[in-house]
């Protein structure tokens, strides 16, 4: 009666609340969820999720493969997403593929961005472009 699916907000998980990696948390290993998550930690280690903050404080050395993707803190891997937003106090080292992509002032990516309808599921989308710059040379 008050709501419908259609009118779901970026991050809504019906309710569900976020798993949250709080700042100071290290983890080692790859993450997957169905569902929202935030880290505000440390973490070495590719992410799957259905929603992804990386907050202020935090920094992920691996890839992300995310629908919603907002980056705060420090990416040094890959992403791809379908909505991303890299906010100004963002450093991103690594290529974006994504559907769509905000990009604030500030915002620092060392990387090359990349649309693509279907993002998440072309996992070659994401390339090496030094390695075919020298592929290209020879």
């Amino acid at each position: 009666m008050f709501s419908s699916s259609s009118n779901k907000k970026r991050g809504d998980t019906g309710g569900v609340m976020p798993s949250v990696l709080a700042k100071g948390l290290v983890i080692t290993g790859d993450l997957t969820t169905d569902g929202e998550l935030q880290i505000d930690g440390l973490v070495t280690g590719n992410i799957r999720a259905e929603s992804l903050t990386v907050g202020e404080s935090s920094h992920v050395t691996g890839d992300i493969d995310a629908e919603n993707v907002t980056i705060r803190g420090k990416v040094d891997g890959n992403i791809q997403g379908g909505d991303v937003v890299i906010a100004e106090t963002a450093s991103v080292r690594g290529d974006v593929t994504n559907k769509s992509l905000t990009i604030e002032p500030g915002a620092k990516i060392d990387g090359h961005c990349r649309h693509s309808d279907n993002p998440r599921n072309n996992s070659d989308l994401v390339i090496n472009f030094a390695e075919s710059s020298e592929t290209a040379a020879k």
